[in-house]
């Protein structure tokens, strides 16, 4: 359960916990999306966010990720999914950020438990194939939030995801006895392109644009009352320059399904917008701050 986010008395910190899944498809970005996240190169004055560390071992793992790999301008391995559900890995991380209304100098903690789905759990849950999908639809019911990561150049799959996650709604309110409201944030990741970058501070718009069908799906899931859906734009690379801003990376390879790429810069690297929907998701609450950042 979440805590609540104005328990706390005026001037003390406040303690948020989370719980979530991060789902999508190959190549979408999650584990680049977490990496960025753990070591946090934003880190600056006007930020809301103060700090991102770690809280266990897979979290210093996360951080190195992006110190050894992706500052060195190399690509993440994709993420393999475990025989087990037990297997996979728990990545602890506290965000903390700085309250700017209210009481001076309270600080708000999002502590945060994170499972990375691997792309094979999606592609299992399309197909209905793979003898682990029942257990990781179980452990995934457990979660108190789900981060659906879409790649935002992949709008040719938008049917395609549609057939998953409607399939991942049915299962995972099969999978559980309690009758509670999930929240599910959908999330356009590699935003730092120009036709998403321009577009991303109105992240509803840009996914209903670029996944009609998919919006349609989740929209009509909360209608029916079982979940609650937002919208977030991302870039985990951001981008270089303020009048003609052109991706902080160099494209290694372009499908139909996605984009790879590399980090370009690792001194002006800037990701935006990695917070936000973990802030909903823990709270509930959109913070507008965080969309900016």
């Amino acid at each position: 359960m979440f805590k609540d986010l104005f328990s706390q008395k005026s001037g003390q910190s406040q303690d948020i916990s989370g719980d979530i899944r991060v789902v999508g498809d190959r190549l979408s970005g999650k584990t680049t999306y977490l990496a960025a996240l753990a070591s946090w190169p934003k880190a600056s004055s006007s930020s809301l966010v103060e700090a991102v560390t770690a809280s266990n071992k897979n979290g210093e793992d996360l951080i190195g990720m992006a110190q050894n790999i992706l500052k060195q301008g190399e690509e993440l391995e994709p993420t393999p999914l475990p025989d087990k559900v037990l297997e996979m890995k728990n990545y602890g991380l506290r965000i903390v950020l700085r309250k700017k209304s209210g009481a001076q100098n309270a600080l708000v903690n999002l502590d945060l438990i994170c499972k990375d789905y691997a792309g094979e759990f999606f592609s299992d849950l399309l197909n209905q194939s793979g003898v682990k999908l029942q257990e990781y639809i179980q452990d995934c019911s457990l979660a108190t939030g789900m981060m659906l990561m879409i790649d935002g150049t992949a709008h040719r799959q938008d049917s395609q995801y549609v057939r998953g996650i409607d399939k991942l709604m049915v299962a995972l309110d099969r999978a559980d006895d309690l009758a509670r409201k999930r929240r599910i944030a959908m999330v356009l990741t590699k935003c730092e392109l120009a036709d998403l970058w321009i577009n991303r501070h109105r992240p509803k718009w840009l996914a209903e644009a670029r996944f009609p069908e998919l919006c349609e799906k989740l929209n009509s899931w909360q209608r029916f009352g079982a979940w609650e859906v937002d919208y977030f734009s991302v870039s985990a690379f951001g981008v270089l320059g303020n009048l003609f801003p052109r991706p902080n990376y160099k494209q290694i390879a372009r499908n139909r399904q996605a984009v790879a790429a590399v980090l370009e810069d690792p001194k002006r690297w800037r990701p935006f917008g990695l917070v936000s929907p973990i802030y909903w998701l823990c709270t509930g609450v959109r913070n507008t701050e965080l969309d900016k950042d």
